[in-house]
């Protein structure tokens, strides 16, 4: 026969977080004869309060809720399943300075060096800690608005020729036409998908999904109108269009769908 003891370690070892937690759950919220769950549920819950509330934070610094790259989603969906809560820097000595980089402080020259490096620096960070932001997460971080930081962004990136890890094209949500077809354009030079993602900030489902959709219309195209397309595949306009100028520029001898001659005249009839 066993006995339990009682220490003073045991006895302060009740009054942690976690065994309070762990006595809700198996007295209050059902879980008496699950303890192997609770104790789980009860790790996860103390794992985000800690994330959310670290006591480490330097100045200059906040915690944020970003979405997790994985997201636990399959599939493409804009559904938030996951987040991690990611450390940013505000703003750093160097991006303050750019204030004073171009004629009139405060003015918009002005504004747009300060404001376009540290969106591309937050998007960078989130990312290097396991999160994607989104327009949003940027419009909240600055108080300006998604469709002025998305034109920010995307000059950006056509000035330094990369793709800024932001979740639209990290995750293949949104349009992001030109990074869909880059996305194409490299598979095409035979490099490898693993590479593609890496090199372009995207995950390896996005680039997966981007060469499967190229692949779909390459092969209606063969035998159904151009215009029937985004409701076959279902795709975009904008994004078949962009298919169709990929297939021309790398394929200029695939025979695009034509009618018959017979039905043709028919339809001329």
């Amino acid at each position: 026969m066993t006995t339990s003891t009682s220490t003073p370690e045991t006895r302060w070892a009740k009054r942690s977080w976690q065994q309070q937690l762990l006595h809700k759950f198996l007295n209050a919220y059902g879980y008496e004869r699950g303890p192997v769950v609770a104790q789980a549920i009860v790790a996860d819950i103390l794992t985000l309060v800690e994330q959310a509330y670290a006591t480490d934070l330097p100045p200059r610094h906040v915690y944020w809720p970003a979405v997790a790259v994985a997201n636990g989603a399959t599939g493409k969906t804009p559904e938030i399943r996951d987040l991690v809560h990611v450390r940013l820097h505000l703003l750093t000595d160097a991006e303050v300075a750019l204030l004073n980089a171009a004629p009139g402080v405060g003015q918009p020259p002005a504004r747009r060096l300060f404001n376009q490096p540290r969106f591309v620096r937050w998007c960078q960070e989130a990312y290097d800690q396991g999160g994607v932001l989104t327009l949003l997460d940027l419009s909240l971080l600055s108080g300006l608005a998604e469709s002025h930081i998305g034109n920010l962004l995307q000059a950006y990136e056509q000035e330094h020729g990369l793709t800024v890890p932001i979740r639209g094209t990290v995750q293949d949500i949104g349009s992001s036409v030109s990074h869909k077809a880059e996305v194409v354009r490299r598979d095409w030079r035979s490099q490898s998908p693993a590479d593609i993602a890496r090199e372009l900030n995207h995950s390896q489902h996005a680039v997966d999904r981007s060469i499967k959709d190229y692949e779909v219309t390459r092969r209606l195209a063969q035998k159904f109108p151009l215009h029937e397309i985004p409701a076959l595949a279902p795709l975009a306009p904008s994004l078949v269009r962009e298919h169709v100028q990929l297939i021309r520029e790398y394929e200029p001898k695939l025979a695009f769908y034509s009618p018959k001659p017979a039905a043709a005249a028919q339809a001329a009839v």
